[in-house]
């Protein structure tokens, strides 16, 4: 038992520091936001890579996944929903939430279209509509995602590789859950 503590223990203090003050947000993203300059990202699949860029006009949501994505976060993660006709959702499930949300950037020409990224939200205690940190979805066809305008907060798009986003879609799913979930890897393609 000894062990399995000191093993746990070792596991935990060797994560990274995802966390920030739930009360300070948005002066935590913005302080680090020249750290975090980065907007382009690989993601790689067992079914092919594909690339996105993140929109400078949601800065706080932007600098949010950069540094997620530069600690590691979105290693060895699972795309873990295909949502109706709508698109594909991966990222921090349930169970590995972290500690705060990100302060709503609604755009109203950022807008979900097949191609954009947008991070999901939690309904439960979110009157201002914040988004979570971690889970967000690509849209993979832009009429049925038309309802999800000014709901969750577009914060980038694909720039190559939407077959390989179409594949992922089309995997077999039981009750919008993939049989078999792809596991994806981030990493950033133009590091400073």
């Amino acid at each position: 038992m000894r062990y399995l503590i000191l093993f746990s223990f070792l596991i935990f203090a060797c994560k990274p520091n995802w966390r920030i003050d739930p009360a300070k947000v948005k002066e935590e993203l913005q302080a680090q936001a020249a750290q975090n300059t980065e907007r382009k990202i690989k993601v790689e699949t067992r079914l092919g890579d594909f690339e996105l860029e993140l929109d400078d006009r949601t800065p706080l949501h932007s600098v949010n996944f950069i540094r997620l994505v530069k600690m590691g976060y979105f290693k060895d993660r699972y795309f873990y929903r295909n949502v109706y006709e709508i698109g594909i959702q991966g990222g921090g499930e349930y169970f590995d939430r972290l500690n705060y949300l990100v302060p709503a950037e609604y755009l109203d020409e950022l807008r979900p279209e097949r191609g954009t990224i947008a991070m999901a939200r939690y309904d439960e205690g979110n009157p201002l509509q914040s988004s979570s940190p971690t889970e967000f979805f690509i849209v993979t066809d832009s009429e049925q995602a038309s309802r999800f305008y000014r709901k969750y907060v577009v914060f980038g798009k694909v720039t190559k590789g939407m077959a390989v986003v179409d594949s992922i879609k089309k995997e077999r799913s039981y009750d919008e859950k993939p049989v078999i979930p792809v596991k994806f890897s981030m990493s950033v393609l133009d590091p400073k």
